[in-house]
């Protein structure tokens, strides 16, 4: 591996964003050097796949005792902090990718035009269009798609995401879970038309790695078998081999180093960053004419406030938003449990995860609604997605609408084994709101005094659901449970979104961006208005919240800032020996 001491760009962060970023610069000829506060994986480290150890014990997430962020839910008036897991970080190379379930939809023009499709927007909330259009994102998409090796099915449906005519997946779509062709007919009768989902999860042998197997542990643990896209395994392998890129792990930026620049429009430029290597380490430096963040939306505005750079219109860490959330599960009491559709698995029950989408109400077209701007549903075999050991303190039965205990518990346990069942996942569009925030927990102006193991301040967030968000996820699963309920399932879980979920992993908005200056942290290319050299490219810089799993979407803008970064003045050189030249 190359020593890079004088790269040309610093990238913070080895996630979904960073990585893509390492890949795409190295292609161009960029010196790249990354990183990682975590440390390095591989899939045997994930070996056994425990529930307690990844689920209950939270093994591969900051503790919420030690490194927490703090959540104040602002639909509380008298409401105080409480320290919030933050499991959607994992603090090892290849970030969150290490533990997603890598639903990989696209967001498409509803998402990127979101005021044309929204009947009529409060007047409490900021919806604007984003600078691009789709067709501007579908080159990245594909590119995306193709790199990181996403399986799926171009032109399923009509409610599915355009693709251009001739293109499709690099892979067919994952094996169908055994309700698939019983949910396509009761949804179809009712003019709907679920397809199979596009997932980072090799269908057949790819790029080295082999195909799923369908162990069933997925979102929330490592991939044992390497068959599930990761940005360790995928495209910073390839930025590393290209001998253009250094990682270096064990590293927690501290700060972002910026200095005055005189004559230039935006008035400060970046230098570098400033790190440590252990808690309590002597901070070092690292210099760079180009910096990129990518360390999630929430953790990169945190990392902006704590560099004091500036932020003259004082929208750094606001417009935070969570996608809107519901999840339904239903049990077919006279459906023995769904059974493999795949003949050379003739013996195990059909567990794959997420293998249809539901995006006919992504538009709603109700004239008995004030709702217009909706979302999708991804659709589980209840197992997959709510493991036994889940199902002790989070499953519900309906008449008891609380954790299950003794008899209850049991019938429970015998009925997920033995009956069909399916769940829903509904992720929808969420309003922007400017009081939806990052702040940090310094102790400074009223706010409470909370460090992380770095003697940093944490993050603290202030969150409320508009209450268009909450009529969305109870109307979206009212649909579905209507049509679910009159083919016979019994619902056994109704969570509709009510409260926030602080510890939700689709957070985005932080640092928005946009074509105007007093509006937004970041212009269209994701550069800081005020700070030349300084890229965020994590899923703070998404103008809004889109309504679908946001990580292509995030991946493909992280390929196009990276075609768009100009050129170093003088760009580093990688000697033979391997030593910056």
């Amino acid at each position: 591996m190359p020593t890079i001491d004088k790269p040309d760009v610093i990238i913070v962060g080895s996630g979904a964003g960073g990585s893509t970023a390492a890949r795409a610069l190295t292609q161009r000829g960029f010196s790249v050097l990354v990183l990682e506060r975590g440390g390095s994986s591989n899939a045997e480290d994930f070996i056994p796949l425990d529930e307690l150890h990844f689920l209950d014990h939270k093994a591969m997430v900051p503790s919420r005792r030690d490194d927490p962020m703090l959540y104040i839910d602002t639909s509380k008036p008298d409401a105080t902090p409480v320290s919030s897991e933050r499991w959607w970080i994992t603090n090892m190379v290849g970030g969150s990718t290490n533990q997603w379930e890598a639903n990989l939809p696209r967001y498409t023009q509803e998402d990127f035009s979101v005021t044309q499709y929204l009947r009529d927007i409060p007047g409490d909330v900021s919806m604007i269009d984003w600078p691009w259009t789709y067709q501007q994102f579908q080159p990245y998409f594909e590119r995306a798609e193709w790199d990181w090796g996403v399986s799926g099915q171009a032109r399923q449906s009509p409610a599915q995401e355009p693709m251009r005519a001739g293109y499709d997946y690099p892979m067919p779509p994952i094996r169908e879970h055994g309700s698939s062709p019983f949910l396509r007919f009761i949804f179809n009768k009712a003019g709907m038309f679920p397809y199979r989902s596009p997932r980072g999860i090799n269908s057949r042998t790819n790029d080295s790695r082999p195909g799923c197997p369908f162990c069933g542990f997925c979102q929330g643990f490592g991939c044992a078998s390497n068959c599930r896209s990761g940005a360790a395994d995928t495209v910073l392998r390839k930025a590393l081999a290209s001998g253009l890129c250094e990682l270096r792990t064990g590293h927690n930026v501290l700060r972002l180093l910026h200095e005055p620049a005189p004559g230039s429009e935006r008035g400060h430029r970046v230098t570098g960053v400033e790190y440590v290597t252990e808690p309590g380490g002597a901070p070092r430096t690292l210099t760079a004419p180009i910096v990129i963040v990518s360390i999630q939306a929430i953790e990169s505005a945190r990392l902006y406030l704590l560099s004091g750079l500036p932020n003259p219109n004082g929208l750094a860490g606001r417009y935070l938003t969570y996608h809107t959330k519901g999840d339904l599960e239903f049990t077919f009491p006279n459906q023995p449990v769904w059974g493999s559709m795949d003949p050379t698995y003739p013996y195990q029950p059909s567990t794959s995860l997420g293998s249809l989408q539901l995006r006919d109400l992504y538009v709603i077209n109700d004239s008995n609604s004030p709702l217009s701007k909706g979302g999708k549903f991804s659709i589980y075999d209840p197992i997959t997605i709510n493991p036994p050991l889940k199902a002790l303190y989070r499953t519900g039965m309906p008449e008891k609408g609380s954790r299950l205990w003794g008899r209850h518990l049991q019938e429970r346990l015998i009925e997920l084994r033995e009956n069909g069942g399916v769940s829903f996942s509904f992720t929808g569009e969420t309003m922007s709101k400017y009081d939806n925030r990052v702040e940090l927990a310094d102790g400074l102006g009223g706010r409470p005094l909370k460090t992380d193991p770095y003697g940093q301040p944490v993050a603290l967030t202030y969150y409320q659901h508009h209450p268009y968000d909450l009529a969305l996820s109870a109307y979206a699963l009212d649909r579905v449970a209507n049509i679910v309920g009159n083919a016979g399932g019994e619902l056994r879980v109704n969570r509709p979104q009510t409260l926030a979920n602080p510890g939700y992993g689709h957070n985005h908005g932080s640092l928005r961006a946009g074509t105007d200056r007093g509006a937004s942290v970041l212009d269209a290319n994701c550069q800081a208005h005020e700070v030349e050299g300084l890229y965020v490219i994590d899923a703070a810089f998404m103008p809004t919240a889109g309504a679908s799993n946001p990580s292509l979407t995030m991946i493909a803008n992280a390929y196009r800032v990276c075609d768009n970064i100009p050129e170093p003045a003088q760009r580093t050189r990688v000697g033979a020996e391997g030593g910056a030249a």
